[in-house]
């Protein structure tokens, strides 16, 4: 599939979600128009939905703020946004609106989707290498769910608005190498799984691989090249993490390597190979080791060094595989 083919797949992925429930209604900043990366085009050529699109101003936070009492009110907001920095630019909105239901007991229930492109891919340089996605983490009652494999984006997509639909606030981040880039599968319908759940896609018992987003392709790409039997895990939701299962495949081999989008420092690498360190400890038998992209600031010709090489993961597969 070609990466037109799979942003044409994506868009009619929204298409179809918006035929399915009359509540749901579409806003973005550039909508209209088919968006950044073309996500509501097959929306704007159907007659019968153009009239639940809304562009809306240049304003992230007035965005969210506006989405968000649309879903109080009984919208099912999908929110298209040219890139997860517009989150951060508008995280008061965004705050108010992950805040409002659980502040009401769940009296007030706040079913908004936002889908945001995150990372490399159009030369934006120092945005790539900011740890935007640990930030949303923490916003208190957001769901924050991150794509991994271009097959399954427009799966990621369908399970992301149907997650906001029951469980609030969730923001999906498309990385756009994914979107930029050649599918070499089929695509996927269906996600399989509970889009909050940790997700085992390679087996092996030598060590156990975590990744997500972008870094998930290469983290599979580095297992191939360093010739170990390691299992990859999808961790795909960064907010709640799915803390049970994770720690249950980090015993299972007893090595682990973090291999993450963005800098080292704090965010969700960070976070896991604390509780690893907590919870599995005892069935260790090597250092937890994270890998990321190279530290800020990155100039936009540098961008793709916000995730980290092949050959820098294999090299710390090898490294904890023989430790």
């Amino acid at each position: 599939m070609s990466d037109s083919s799979l942003r044409d797949r994506l868009a009619a992925v929204v298409a179809d979600l918006m035929r399915a429930d009359a509540r749901r209604v579409l806003l973005g900043e550039d909508v209209a128009d088919g968006g950044m990366l073309g996500l509501s085009r097959a929306v704007m050529k159907d007659a019968g939905l153009r009239a639940r699109v809304c562009p809306t101003p240049l304003t992230p936070t007035v965005l969210a703020a506006h989405a968000a009492g649309l879903a109080a009110a009984g919208h099912h907001p999908v929110v298209v946004l040219p890139g997860v920095e517009a989150l951060l630019e508008g995280l008061a909105g965004l705050r108010e609106a992950a805040n409002w239901s659980w502040r009401t007991g769940g009296e007030v229930p706040v079913p908004l989707c936002l889908l945001a492109p995150c990372g490399s891919g159009l030369g934006r340089g120092g945005m790539a290498s900011e740890a935007m996605a640990s930030m949303l983490t923490l916003v208190p009652g957001l769901t924050v769910l991150c794509a991994g494999r271009a097959e399954e984006a427009g799966a990621w997509v369908r399970a992301a608005v149907e997650h906001a639909a029951n469980a609030g606030p969730t923001v999906l981040l498309l990385p756009r190498r994914l979107l930029l880039g050649a599918s070499p599968r089929a695509p996927s319908e269906d996600l399989g799984r509970p889009p909050t759940a940790a997700h085992r896609v390679r087996e092996g018992d030598a060590l156990t691989v975590f990744a997500w987003g972008e870094a998930l392709p290469v983290a599979l790409a580095a297992v191939d090249l360093a010739g170990v039997e390691a299992a990859v895990v999808d961790v795909g939701c960064l907010a709640p993490l799915d803390h049970l299962r994770l720690e249950d495949e980090a015993r299972a081999t007893g090595r682990l390597v973090i291999v993450h989008p963005g800098p080292g420092p704090g965010g969700v690498a960070a976070e896991l190979a604390a509780r690893f360190a907590d919870a599995a400890i005892l069935h260790l038998d090597a250092p937890v080791v994270r890998v990321g992209g190279a530290e800020p600031p990155l100039s936009p010709s540098h961008e793709a060094a916000a995730t980290p090489r092949v050959e820098r993961v294999a090299e710390a597969i090898t490294r904890i595989a023989r430790y």
